[in-house]
């Protein structure tokens, strides 16, 4: 039976007790533990310490924290950690045009160029947040030699599909397919082939409680869009995402 991977979920938000349950119910899980900063990061790891064969680890420093006052200092920490630990996945890291201010666009940069020339060097693959930066994204990883990323939750252009594809990028359908127009355009657009699934859990999206469980629902949709066997659907999200992450 193939595995399910939910390539992008922040694990470390979850208690023991409810990782536990996620894992139970669906025992073909796996989940890619995305982390946002260093004290993230040290929960995901002790996740992953507690389930090597369900859990895959990342480290990362979110865009986000420019608004909470982090900056460099932060994440350059989080990099020492990834140069430390040598996670098979760096994330969640990335760019960000549509929610932070157009004066963090300089520092946004430094820190994605810094962390994606890391994953070149460790042979990491990059789990990237990206909404409306998507080729900057895409620029800096091939500047940089990433062989293997992923841009999580991709509503971007249709026009970037096909160039990123081509550098070893892969775009992540959310499960919020099922309420989000964007979504459903990104599932059509995106072919099979270089396709993976999130939830990006517990994040909340229009009253939307995200969760690592709705995987499979999305994949049954995609299916559908698709007008594709269910089982070959299956096969081919598990095969690329093991080009990412690496057999566990």
């Amino acid at each position: 039976m193939p595995k399910i991977y939910d390539m992008h979920s922040h694990f470390y938000e979850y208690g023991d007790r409810e990782i536990e349950k996620i894992l139970e119910t669906d025992k073909s899980l796996v989940v890619v533990a995305v982390s946002d900063d260093v004290e993230s990061a040290m929960r995901t790891i002790e996740i992953w310490e507690s389930y090597p064969d369900r859990v895959v680890p990342c480290i990362g420093f979110h865009p986000w924290n420019l608004r909470e006052g982090k900056g460099l200092l932060e994440a350059l920490e989080a990099q020492r950690l990834v140069e430390r630990i040598g996670p098979p996945c760096i994330g969640e890291v990335g760019l960000d045009k549509r929610f932070l201010d157009p004066h963090t666009w300089h520092i946004q940069v430094e820190i994605f160029r810094g962390f994606a020339r890391l994953a070149s060097e460790i042979g990491a693959f990059l789990n990237i947040h990206a909404p409306d930066a998507w080729k900057h994204a895409v620029a800096i990883i091939y500047s940089e030699g990433v062989e293997r990323a992923m841009l999580h939750w991709y509503t971007g252009p249709q026009t970037l599909i096909m160039p990123a594809a081509r550098l070893g990028v892969r775009f992540s359908i959310n499960a919020a397919l099922r309420i989000q127009r964007k979504s459903v355009e990104a599932a059509k657009a995106v072919p099979l082939d270089y396709m993976v699934v999130e939830s990006d859990g517990p994040y909340e999206y229009r009253g939307l409680k995200l969760n690592p469980l709705m995987v499979r629902e999305t994949i049954e949709a995609i299916a559908k869009i698709k007008g594709m066997p269910m089982g070959e659907v299956l096969e081919t999200l598990e095969s690329n995402s093991i080009r990412l992450v690496g057999r566990i």
